[in-house]
């Protein structure tokens, strides 16, 4: 690993003794620009979730169960690798290191809630925390970025609501004094404030910004190159002034000039930069739960109609998949990523198709098992045997946002035990796909439902059962869930969620099916899932005694909806072999 060596040499002749990295960037996004993957650069790891501890005695790596089988066929072996949900790094740090130990970290690429619980213990410990003005790894990685797109402006027709009445309509923000400011790093959340997007990385259309928001004036750090003209004027009426990167450097002598007293933010989406540049010149900071991620995560009507339209375009893409997929029994050159690229082929038959929403998981056999695998040429398998294949996958469309997984009986080969599995998985993705919940229901409260079969046979899964998901935006977004951490944020009328859950034999293979659905509300206020995703589900893999009558139900309404919405969109002979899936659930 010579990334690794040249970075501990850069160290030894640096000040300090240790550096902490995260997989995230200085815009703080889930999906990270190839530039700017410098965990990756570093390490090996290519998960959106890591963090580490690097010295020359100490290498130590956090990730959660999603990404813990990766992490060990990622790493170099001098890793030790730690699961986050045993031990946070904060508390590994003041266990191991030394008194004085002099460790560093970029402030941009971590969010101010992980500096500050970092802080409580170093200090405790005695080691001390520095701050670096510049990025170790950046004075010793050589890269271009490429990346030139430019930024565009929703339309009303697609966005449900101009920026103007978002604003307005805020609470929150009309609330703002002339003394106060709201501040956030979170792109998704001014993206979609500000009905701009531009392809900032490969998976969201995301235009990296900051945003402080005052009432007289407001500002926006951005590349100034990717704003046109167009925009300039369209962010001139909304009193928001452009600032470059570059001037985050006179953030507090703006906020000064600005008369600004008091900031508005929530420590888990402003970086350490800013919030420590506040603490440093004792600009008050008030901290929140941002309400604007709260906003942005219930749909409006408009946007619910083509969240919906852009789901049967998905559909349609991936039942023509399987079916083409089923025709390969006796191909020699399936695999992997021969597979993932006829899907994306399908997939851009649709003129609103615009690219993927994640790295497609075309995962075979004991690969299915990788969580969030990402095949390669070195690690792409062959579908030459029966096995499962489990694809996860999702597309940016012009109008919304989708994610869906399926798992397949290749060859329509299963054994015993692969279709037990199959179906108790099954049972709890229709137990919450049927659940009608009261309001103020939390994640944490229905995430049983879908576990429930699965800890009955001493089983379970190592990730979350549902993510939310935006519209044109992140295809994982918050601040609501469905997993047994969240106790945080109600489920409400409009937004969604994914129901996915999943079982996972290491080095054998992976199961999981997955839908996007639709929270509703029923005639007695209850609110229910509307289950919006609409690709078929494999009958070679289902124990069909395992099934109550009310689950046979539920497969044949949705199998029969399935058809209704997509079938006019197939050839004959796709449509002849949906009839046969149809007919099993019938």
């Amino acid at each position: 690993m010579s990334n690794l060596q040249d970075f501990l040499q850069l160290l030894k002749k640096s000040k300090f003794d240790g550096y902490l990295l995260n997989a995230s960037d200085e815009y703080l996004d889930e999906f990270v620009p190839k530039h700017l993957q410098r965990l990756k650069w570093l390490t090996g790891f290519s998960g959106s979730n890591g963090f580490a501890i690097i010295s020359e005695k100490y290498k130590a790596f956090f990730t959660d169960g999603r990404y813990l089988t990766q992490a060990k066929y990622e790493l170099d072996a001098e890793f030790e690798i730690y699961n986050l949900a045993e031990i946070a790094p904060h508390k590994w740090l003041a266990k191991h290191l030394p008194d004085n130990f002099k460790l560093a970290y970029d402030p941009r690429c971590f969010v101010a809630s992980e500096i500050r619980n970092i802080k409580k213990f170093v200090t405790e410990y005695a080691i001390k925390l520095y701050r670096s003005n510049d990025n170790l790894i950046d004075e010793i990685w050589q890269r271009t970025p490429d990346n030139k797109h430019q930024a565009e402006i929703i339309a009303d027709d697609f966005s449900g609501k101009n920026s103007k009445d978002k604003i307005k309509e805020l609470k929150f923000l009309q609330e703002i004094t002339g003394k106060q400011a709201y501040l956030t790093c979170d792109s998704a959340t001014i993206n979609w404030l500000l009905n701009l997007r531009a392809k900032d990385t490969e998976f969201t259309p995301l235009l990296h910004c900051y945003f402080l928001y005052n009432k007289k004036n407001s500002f926006l750090y951005v590349d100034k190159t990717k704003i046109s003209e167009e925009v300039k004027q369209y962010l001139s009426k909304l009193n928001i002034n452009i600032l470059s990167f570059t001037e985050i450097k006179d953030f507090v002598n703006l906020c000064n000039k600005s008369k600004i007293k008091i900031v508005n933010l929530d420590p888990y989406f402003v970086s350490y930069f800013f919030y420590g540049e506040l603490k440093k010149h004792n600009i008050t900071i008030n901290k929140i739960s941002d309400p604007i991620i709260k906003a942005k995560a219930i749909k409006n009507n408009i946007e619910i109609e083509h969240i919906k339209y852009c789901h049967i375009l998905d559909g349609v893409a991936k039942t023509k998949f399987l079916f083409w997929l089923e025709q390969q029994e006796h191909n020699p050159k399936l695999d992997e990523i021969l597979a993932s690229e006829k899907l994306l082929e399908f997939r851009k038959t649709h003129k609103e198709f615009l690219f993927p929403s994640f790295n497609t998981i075309s995962a075979y056999g004991e690969n299915g098992a990788i969580i969030h695998y990402n095949a390669s040429a070195k690690t792409n398998k062959n579908f030459k045997d029966a096995n499962l294949y489990l694809v996860d996958s999702g597309g940016q469309y012009q109008f919304g946002t989708t994610d869906i997984t399926r798992t397949i009986a290749f060859k329509k080969q299963a054994t015993k035990e692969q279709k037990r599995n199959f179906t108790l998985v099954l049972k709890g993705h229709i137990a919450l796909a049927q659940a009608i919940f009261p309001e103020k229901t939390k994640g944490y409260q229905l995430d049983i439902l879908a576990r429930k079969f699965l800890w009955q046979d001493n089983k379970d899964y190592a990730h979350g059962t549902g993510h939310g998901i935006g519209c044109y935006l992140n295809v994982h977004e918050g601040p609501h869930s469905i997993s047994k951490s969240s106790v945080g944020n109600q489920l409400k009328e409009n937004m969604l969620v994914t129901n996915e859950p999943g079982f996972y034999l290491e080095n054998n293979y992976g199961i999981r099916i997955e839908n996007v659905v639709l929270i509703q509300k029923n005639a007695e206020n209850n609110l229910f899932f509307e289950t919006i995703s609409l690709v078929p589900l494999d009958e070679n893999l289902i124990s069909v005694e395992l099934l109550d009558d009310a689950e046979k139900l539920w497969l044949k309404h949705y199998h029969q909806d399935i058809f209704l919405k997509i079938a006019d969109k197939l050839n004959q002979f796709e449509v002849n072999w949906l009839k046969e899936k149809i007919a099993f659930y019938s």
